[in-house]
């Protein structure tokens, strides 16, 4: 008989429903919970692409919803998060204990993966059988696949993760380690003297937790998800993150190693520093401008790397001609004074939503649609809800108003600018430091 070793969070909580405040979402704005591991949101060529992130992204488009995301890199925080009842779906890998004590609703499989034995190129054999499991792994192990289950020393972790361990295991501190498949093989090109050896588990189901309050917005998402596993799509987006050394897994591999957005990051660093800006958030506007191209001229004229508009270039002594320096230290000039513009807004993630869109908009219609978003009852403080009225300065209605000054605009442009800005931001903030 196979020997079956289970391993899973040591000390959990049990909770039901009169411990968590689920409350029912009767909005289209769906707030997801993503646990960020390495094949599921990652940067590949300055954009955060990833599974679970795809997926999510995906099927919130099909169905008409507004994902609001929010990211974590630690599964114990994650995890914490599910108990929270704040989340509609919570895209966290459970593992079988906690699985059985949460008081969750669960959407079909979305994927599926197995634990699998990583251990040096050709170091298979001759050394002391002390087995690492990272915290909270998710599968089962079958430790007969590796012999006589007695021989091996199985040791858990209560806070390393995978990228943790492959440290180690390159530089001898120890010889075997278990991870899932799909997580390892995002890794590993940036381990070439790394391999797996062996799988030794059965695979195991992936699934969202979904908050139990949703009846309908859970059948919608299960019936999603049964139609699109089934289309040529699904297997298309499967093939782009779970086989071996694709170009997404390789270059996000790279993007890791190099710790670096951009050629200019010391150059950006440096301007944003000194006015108080996060330079993530000024290279994220610079991508979604240029993608660090120098040379080009956009729409109206706008020019170079900052795609700055000719008169706007004026006024801070830059035109197509100056350095590449001068257009950097020009363009985050500019973002210091619309950051300046919208100093009531006390949260400084919400600020850049605003400061991202008045880059794009000019901060004359980001004002209006605040105005309209507070007249009619919304907080004007918070993106999510003036941006409905952004898009509706299109309408003869709302930029005819009297409290709107900059007069008609055709907003949902700007708020898809703005949603990219921001969430590749968010994927800077997770990959590289903050300075």
């Amino acid at each position: 008989m196979a020997a079956l070793l289970v391993f899973g969070i040591r000390e959990v909580k049990r909770h039901n429903l009169a411990e968590i405040s689920f409350e029912e979402n009767t909005s289209n704005r769906v707030n997801i919970l993503l646990h960020c591991t390495p094949s599921d949101y990652f940067l590949y060529k300055g954009t955060p692409v990833g599974f679970q992130y795809e997926l999510l992204c995906i099927m919130c488009d099909s169905l008409g919803l507004t994902p609001v995301f929010t990211y974590s890199t630690d599964a114990s925080e994650a995890k914490q998060g599910i108990s929270s009842g704040k989340y509609d779906i919570m895209a966290v890998d459970l593992d079988s204990e906690m699985a059985d004590t949460m008081c969750v609703d669960y959407s079909v499989a979305h994927s599926f993966s197995f634990p699998v034995l990583i251990c040096r190129d050709g170091d298979v054999e001759g050394y002391q059988k002390i087995l690492y499991l990272p915290a909270h792994f998710p599968g089962q192990l079958l430790m007969n696949t590796l012999g006589d289950a007695a021989d091996w020393e199985l040791v858990q972790s209560s806070d390393m993760c995978v990228d943790e361990f492959l440290g180690l295991l390159r530089n001898k501190k120890i010889n075997y380690l278990v991870s899932d498949y799909h997580t390892v093989l995002a890794l590993l090109p940036s381990y070439p003297e790394l391999t797996i050896s062996a799988r030794i588990g059965p695979e195991y189901q992936r699934r969202w937790a979904l908050n139990p309050a949703n009846d309908s917005l859970n059948q919608k998402i299960n019936e999603w998800l049964a139609r699109y596993k089934s289309t040529p799509a699904y297997k298309s987006l499967c093939n782009k993150y779970f086989l071996p050394r694709t170009k997404y897994l390789l270059s996000g591999a790279s993007d890791r190693r190099s710790g670096r957005i951009s050629s200019y990051d010391a150059i950006i660093k440096k301007y944003a520093r000194a006015r108080n800006l996060d330079w993530r958030f000024v290279s994220s506007i610079i991508f979604q401008e240029s993608r660090f191209q120098t040379g080009s001229t956009g729409a109206g004229g706008s020019f170079g790397i900052m795609q700055m508009m000719p008169t706007t270039g004026e006024a801070f002594g830059v035109d197509s001609t100056s350095s590449i320096q001068s257009q950097l230290y020009a363009g985050i000039c500019l973002i210091a004074s619309i950051d300046r513009e919208f100093k009531d807004i006390e949260d400084a993630n919400e600020r850049m939503f605003f400061v991202a869109a008045s880059y794009n908009a000019g901060s004359g219609h980001i004002h209006d649609a605040r105005k309209l978003c507070r007249k009619y009852g919304g907080n004007p403080d918070v993106w999510l809800d003036v941006e409905p009225y952004l898009a509706l300065k299109s309408d003869r209605k709302f930029y005819s108003d009297p409290v709107v000054r900059s007069g008609y605009y055709p907003g949902k442009h700007t708020i898809r600018y703005t949603h990219n800005v921001m969430n590749r931001y968010h994927a800077y903030v997770i990959y590289m430091p903050p300075r």
